[in-house]
C-alpha cells in the first residue's frame, strides 16, 4: 500500500508565528478565543495556563491579552489601550493585511465586499477594521451591489479555491465605477486545496487530518470527498484500509506535526499489507528520488515526522499496550511464536496470554491445526505489546479483552438493547467504545428533551438501542445509537399502564408536585395531573397554597380523562363537605343565631353567620316598627341575634327574622308611653 503525503503538511507560516508568540507569553495570559482552530493545541495550551475567553470584557485589566491567528476588530485593541491591557498580536500577516486594506479602503470611501463565511471569527476581524460596514457574501445566490461608486472585494484566507471565479461572477458590479478585486486567499491554503485536489484523484482513500471546527480542515475534506473515500480525522479512531492501494494524507493548516505522525504509525500498523510504502507527490503526482527526500518535501518544522516515516519502514519502536497483527510461526510447550511482517522482527506470546479464558491448550490446537492446513487468516492474530525489554512480549487475551463486546453486534442489529460509557464529546454527539466498534450517540438521542452541556455526559454510562441494522456500519466499525428511543418506549410503556387502569370518578392518592396561578400540578403514580384552583375549595381562594402544600399527598377524584391530549384533571373540594350542606345542619329553620351584619342595602341588611354562609334580614323582619331607613336601627358590625324563617339550600338562600325575637308587647307599650 503506497501512503502519499504533499509537499508541506504541518503548521503553516502564520499558525507557527502565533505558537511561537504564544510560548514567550508567561503563564496567566489570555486568549480572545482559541489560538488556532484544533483543540489538541487549545488543550495544550490551557493546559500550559493560557486562558481561554469570549470577550475582552472577561480579561482583568492590566492583564496581557494574545490575539489569535485570526485577528480581532479593531474595537479590541482600543478597549486593550483604554483599559492597560497589555495586547500579544498574534494575526496571521496574511490577515493583518487584509485587515489594513479593509482600513485604508474604507478611509478612501470604497465599500468592502468580503467574500466567506459570516460567522468566522477571521471575517468578523475583518469587518472590524471597516466600521462593521462591510458586505459580507457566501459566494453562493446572487449580491448586487447597487449605485456603489467604489467598491473593494476580498476573500476570507481559507476560502474555497474552486469557488473563487464563480463568486465573482454572482457579484452584480454594473452599477459600480470603480471595482477593484484583492485574491486575499492564502498561499498555503491554495496550495493545499490543490493537492487535496490532485491526489484524491489518484487514491482510494483520502485522510484529512485536524480539528473538524478548523475552515481549511473542513474545506479540504469537502473538496476530497468529491473524488474519493474520505474520512476527516483527530486521531481518536481507527481507519479502514480494506480494499486501499494508494491512500493520501491531507492536513489543515493547524495540524500539529505529532498529530499526524500518530495517524501515519496508525495506518502503517493497520494496514493488511506487509509493506507499507511513503511517497511524497510533486505537481505531477510523481515520486521525489533523492534518499531525504520526505524530509525535503516537508520542511524543516517536518523532520520529525519524516524520521517517523523513515521509522515506520525500517521497523516500529513498540510501547506496552500497543495493538499489532502477527502471524504464528512456531507452536511451543510454553507458548506461540510469531512473526510482526510490519516491523520483520519476531514475538512471543506466552501460554497464559493466549486465552481469555484460561483454555489455552485448545487456542494452542487450534492454531497447530490453521497451520497444518495453510490457513492464513486462522494464523493472523491481534495482540498487545506487554513487554519490550528482551524481545517483544505480546498477549492474544488483552485484545481478546478489549474486543470481546464485539460478540453483542448481533444482538444489537436485532434491536437488543446494550450499554456504554460516553468517552468524549465530538461535533454534536457523544461517542464511546464497544469492543473494536466505535459507539456514536448524536445529542438530539441522549434524552427526552435538550441537552445543554455535552461534557456533563462524559464518563457516564448510557442504556442504548439502535433503530435498524443500518445503523451499525461493521466496515467503518461504528454504531449509531439511540438512548432516547429506550426512554421513549419506557415512558410510553408507563403512560399505557396508567391509562389503562385510571377511570373518572376513581379516588386516587396524589402527591403535590408545583403550584400554578391556576392550580396544582400533582402526581399520580408517576403522571403529572392539574387539579384546577377551582377544583380545590368550595371556597374563593387567590391560589392552591391556600388549599394543598407542596410535598405532601392527598385524596383527589379524578373528574376528567383526555388520553389524546395526555390530561388528567382532578378534584379535592369534590371529596369536602360542601359549605351549604353543613350550614343545613347548622341553621335549620327555627334556630336562634348570633350573625354579624355584613353589608346593609335598603331593602335588608346581610348577616354573615359563618365563613362565606349570609342570611338576608329583611328590612320588615328588623323590628315590629316601621322602619323608613334600616340604618336608623342596624350598622355595618354590629352582632345580633335572629332566627331562621327559611333556608333554600337549592338556591343557596337563608330567610331571618330579628322582630321574631322580640315582643310585640314592647312595641305597643312604647308606643302608648309616646302618646302621653
Amino acid at each position: 500500500m503506497n501512503i502519499w503525503l504533499p509537499k508541506e503538511i504541518g503548521f503553516c507560516n502564520g499558525v507557527s508565528s502565533a505558537l511561537k508568540k504564544a510560548a514567550s507569553v508567561k503563564s496567566g495570559a489570555y486568549c480572545l478565543g482559541q489560538l488556532v482552530h484544533n483543540g489538541a493545541v487549545a488543550r495544550r495550551l490551557q493546559e500550559d495556563g493560557l486562558k481561554i475567553v469570549d470577550g475582552i470584557d472577561e480579561v482583568p485589566d492590566g492583564a496581557t491579552l494574545i490575539i489569535r491567528a485570526h485577528g480581532a476588530p479593531k474595537a479590541v485593541y482600543d478597549e486593550a489601550a483604554r483599559r492597560g491591557i497589555k495586547i500579544v498580536d498574534a494575526t496571521c500577516p496574511s490577515v493583518r493585511a487584509i485587515q489594513q486594506k479593509a482600513r485604508s479602503y474604507h478611509a478612501d470611501g470604497y465599500a468592502i465586499v468580503l467574500i466567506g463565511d459570516a460567522t468566522h471569527p477571521e471575517i468578523i476581524g475583518i469587518n472590524g477594521w471597516c466600521d462593521n460596514s462591510a458586505i459580507v457574501f457566501d459566494g453562493k445566490g446572487k449580491l448586487d451591489l447597487g449605485d456603489v461608486e467604489k467598491a473593494l472585494v476580498m476573500f476570507q484566507t481559507t476560502f474555497d479555491t474552486r469557488l473563487f471565479e464563480k463568486s465573482l461572477q454572482n457579484i452584480s458590479t454594473d452599477r459600480v465605477k470603480t471595482l477593484e478585486i484583492f485574491n486575499s486567499i492564502c498561499y498555503t491554503t491554495c496550495q493545499r486545496q490543490y493537492y487535496a485536489q490532485m491526489l484524491s484523484a489518484k487514491c482510494d482513500l483520502a485522510v484529512v487530518v485536524g480539528d473538524g471546527n478548523s475552515s481549511n480542515t473542513r474545506r479540504l475534506f469537502e473538496i476530497a470527498s468529491q473524488n474519493c473515500r474520505t474520512v476527516l480525522t483527530d486521531g481518536s479512531a481507527d481507519i479502514d484500509l480494506s480494499n486501499c492501494k494508494n491512500v493520501c494524507v491531507i492536513s489543515g493548516a493547524s495540524t500539529p506535526t505529532e498529530l499526524i505522525k500518530g495517524v501515519l504509525k496508525t495506518m502503517s500498523e493497520n494496514a493488511k499489507d506487509t509493506v507499507v510504502e511513503t511517497v511524497v507527490a510533486d505537481d505531477a503526482v510523481g515520486i521525489t528520488t533523492p534518499e531525504n527526500a520526505e524530509e525535503k518535501a516537508m520542511g524543516k518544522d517536518e523532520a520529525l515526522l519524516a524520521k517517523a516515516v523513515s521509522e515506520m519502514k525500517e521497523g516500529h519502536r513498540y510501547k506496552p499496550g500497543q495493538k499489532v497483527k502477527c502471524r504464528v510461526v512456531l507452536v511451543s510447550d510454553d507458548g506461540v511464536y510469531v512473526s510482526i511482517p510490519s516491523s520483520k522482527k519476531e514475538g512471543f506470546i506466552p501460554n497464559e496470554e493466549l486465552a481469555l479464558d484460561g483454555n489455552y491448550q485448545a487456542v494452542k490446537d487450534e492454531l497447530k491445526a490453521a497451520m497444518e492446513a495453510d490457513d492464513a487468516e486462522k494464523c493472523t492474530l491481534d495482540c498487545a505489546v506487554t513487554s519490550v525489554e528482551k524481545g517483544i512480549t505480546l498477549s492474544k487475551k488483552v485484545i481478546d479483552e478489549r474486543y470481546k463486546d464485539d460478540a453483542l453486534v448481533e444482538g444489537i442489529k436485532q434491536g437488543n438493547e446494550f450499554q456504554a460509557t460516553m468517552t468524549r464529546v465530538g461535533k454534536e454527539c457523544l461517542t464511546g467504545k464497544l469492543g473494536s466498534y466505535t459507539v456514536i450517540v448524536h445529542a438530539s438521542q441522549i434524552k427526552i428533551g435538550y441537552v445543554k452541556n455535552l461534557e456533563d455526559y462524559v464518563g457516564k454510562t448510557l442504556r442504548l438501542v439502535v433503530s435498524g441494522p443500518e445503523k451499525v456500519d461493521d466496515r467503518k466499525r461504528v454504531i449509531f445509537a439511540s438512548q432516547k428511543s429506550i426512554l421513549l418506549a419506557e415512558k410510553k410503556a408507563k403512560e399505557d399502564e396508567f391509562w389503562n387502569n385510571i377511570d373518572v370518578g376513581e379516588i386516587v392518592d396524589g402527591k403535590v408536585l408545583r403550584f400554578a396561578s391556576f392550580g396544582a400540578f400533582v402526581d399520580v403514580r408517576g403522571f403529572d395531573c392539574l387539579a384546577h384552583s377551582t377544583d380545590l375549595s368550595w371556597d374563593r381562594i387567590s391560589g392552591p397554597g391556600e388549599v394543598l402544600e407542596i410535598g405532601k399527598t392527598y385524596e383527589f377524584v379524578v373528574l376528567a380523562l383526555d388520553r389524546e391530549k395526555n390530561r388528567v384533571s382532578l378534584g379535592y373540594k369534590q371529596l369536602q363537605p360542601q359549605p351549604w350542606d353543613v350550614a343545613e345542619q347548622k341553621f335549620p329553620v327555627g334556630a336562634h343565631v348570633v350573625g354579624k351584619v355584613a353589608r346593609i342595602m335598603p331593602f335588608g341588611a346581610f348577616i354573615e353567620l359563618d365563613k362565606h354562609i349570609d342570611g338576608l334580614l329583611h328590612v320588615s323582619n328588623v323590628s315590629w316598627e316601621w322602619l323608613d331607613d334600616i340604618n336608623t336601627a342596624l350598622k355595618v358590625g354590629d352582632e345580633i341575634e335572629v332566627e331562621v324563617l327559611e333556608f333554600d339550600k337549592e338556591n343557596k338562600r337563608i330567610t331571618l327574622s330579628r322582630k321574631a325575637l322580640l315582643s310585640k308587647n314592647d312595641v305597643t307599650v312604647k308606643q302608648e308611653s309616646d302618646g302621653e
